[in-house]
């Protein structure tokens, strides 16, 4: 959106910014809920700072020693997915650096910053040298991450679970099921109850995904396929009375 405010018209950065943030006031002002953004651009997080209550860094900027900088002087909790390839503990260090303090040049000055606390993981499947999807919210996979928080030390130990991407391999009617079974690991094992904060689910107006310039229909992703409207709610409902 940054980069093609309108998909079907040259590139324009400042419009994409506006409308950025033109789209979280208006999600604010109708929903009384404060937005959530994934920071692509560290140097455009102070555009969007006074209206963001969550940032999330993707999988392919992670291991980016800026991102994890920039993260350390938020204010507000930051996840750091894990990258494509799965590796643990490049998300895991990317808390470890993103929770202490750090000094360096952020949009040509010098700054300084004493750690983000609210630092914490997402995980979000991984792909393997053949292209294929593995999935990383399992019992087996949670376990695992609670193990390596307590050899980290780490403050605040959390993970949110990403239901789409690789771990539902962007099939994305099976994000209902993964996040009904994330739900059950976290009920059945008191550790994971603590460690399991959330889900991050992809979700829209109209079920599935369209092309650019194809369909035209409103509320219809043109990225990745999302859950329509109603079966977002019955999910919501679900999640409530399983939690």
């Amino acid at each position: 959106m940054i980069h093609q405010p309108d998909p079907e018209k040259k590139p324009n950065m400042l419009a994409g910014l506006i409308a950025i943030r033109k789209m979280h006031m208006r999600a604010i002002t109708e929903s009384g809920f404060t937005c959530a953004d994934e920071m692509l651009y560290p140097e455009n997080y102070r555009y969007l700072s006074d209206i963001l209550s969550y940032v999330a860094v993707g999988a392919r900027s992670v291991e980016n020693q800026q991102h994890r900088l920039t993260v350390s002087g938020m204010e507000v909790p930051a996840g750091m997915k894990n990258p494509t390839s799965g590796d643990l503990s490049v998300m895991l260090n990317s808390v470890v650096a993103a929770q202490g303090a750090h000094r360096f040049i952020y949009r040509s000055w010098e700054v300084e910053t004493t750690g983000n606390d609210l630092t914490h993981t997402i995980l979000r499947g991984a792909v393997n040298k053949h292209g294929e999807a593995i999935p990383n919210y399992h019992y087996e996979d949670l376990r695992l991450l609670w193990e390596k928080y307590q050899d980290k030390h780490l403050k605040n130990p959390a993970v949110i679970i990403d239901t789409n991407h690789s771990n539902s391999n962007k099939q994305y009617i099976q994000q209902i099921r993964i996040a009904k079974e994330v739900l059950h690991s976290r009920h059945m094992d008191p550790e994971l109850h603590k460690l399991v904060k959330g889900l991050m689910i992809e979700s829209y107006i109209e079920p599935g995904a369209q092309k650019i310039g194809a369909e035209h229909i409103y509320g219809k992703s043109i990225t990745d396929p999302c859950l329509g409207w109603e079966q977002s709610e019955r999910l919501l409902y679900d999640i409530a009375e399983l939690c």
